[in-house]
C-alpha cells in the first residue's frame, strides 16, 4: 500500500487538495486508491457539500499518481485534465463515506492517456466516466 505521504510525493497536488489517502493496488493499467470521507472543510466544498462532479478531481488524481507509478523519475511530466466523456453522476453531492477510486488506462501516447474511472462509497457507484489527461 502506498500512503498519502507517498502520493504527495509523486504528484503536484499537496495538503488539503491532496484527495487521496492510500492507493491500495496498481498494476501496468489500473490502479485503485481509497479517501477519507468528504466533509465541510474539503477544499472543493459549496455551502458544506462537495459537488458529485468533484468524484472526476479525484479520478484524475489517481490516474497522475499511476502515471508517476508507470514512469518514476525526479519529476513526472505534468499532465492536464483535458476532458471529461461519458461521465454519469449519482446525487448532486459526495456522500459524507470513504470513497474508493478506481481508475483503468485505456490508451496511452507520449502525448496523453485515456482512462475509465469509477468513484464508489460503500460499495455504490457515485460517478463513472472516461477522462483524457493531456502531457
Amino acid at each position: 500500500m502506498i500512503d498519502r505521504t507517498e502520493i504527495e510525493r509523486l504528484v503536484p497536488h499537496a495538503g488539503a487538495m491532496c484527495l487521496l489517502d492510500a492507493v491500495t493496488s496498481w498494476g501496468p493499467t489500473s490502479i485503485t486508491c481509497v479517501s477519507r470521507a468528504p466533509t465541510a472543510a474539503h477544499p472543493l466544498a459549496r455551502d458544506g457539500m462537495v459537488p458529485t462532479i468533484v468524484a472526476a478531481e479525484y479520478a484524475a488524481q489517481a490516474t497522475a499518481v499511476h502515471g508517476a507509478l508507470l514512469e518514476p523519475r525526479e519529476r513526472p511530466p505534468a499532465g492536464l485534465l483535458a476532458s471529461l466523456v461519458d461521465v454519469h453522476l449519482s446525487g448532486a453531492s459526495l456522500p459524507p463515506l470513504p470513497l474508493g477510486i478506481e481508475a483503468t488506462m485505456q490508451s496511452r501516447s507520449s502525448t496523453g492517456c485515456l482512462y475509465t474511472f469509477v468513484v464508489s462509497a460503500d460499495s455504490e457507484q457515485v460517478a463513472s466516466g472516461r477522462l483524457m489527461v493531456a502531457l
